[in-house]
């Protein structure tokens, strides 16, 4: 059976998940590895997979992004070379 984790053992948990290199790096070893903390280790896990679908959204969002960024910078410098010409025979 597993031992509860103390409130001190949580705390320097949170503090080092806030440090951005290494809560990663230590989230990766409390999921990978077999501590003694079966709360911990699920709680990296879960983590983990909060991480991946974040990174996930964000490609996708930027890739919508930069496809509508794209979209509508062709069509204003469509419409800005349309109307230079029309302005340039109107003399």
């Amino acid at each position: 059976m597993d031992s509860a984790d103390s409130v001190g053992s949580w705390v320097l948990t949170i503090f080092l998940m806030g440090i951005p290199l290494v809560g990663l790096i230590y989230m990766v070893v409390l999921a990978a590895g077999d501590g003694r903390s079966l709360a911990k280790r699920n709680f990296a896990r879960a983590y983990l997979i909060w991480i991946g679908i974040g990174i996930a959204l964000a490609i996708i969002l930027g890739i919508i992004a930069a496809v509508t960024g794209g979209l509508f910078f062709t069509a204003v410098f469509s419409e800005l070379n349309n109307s230079s010409s029309y302005s340039s025979h109107s003399y």
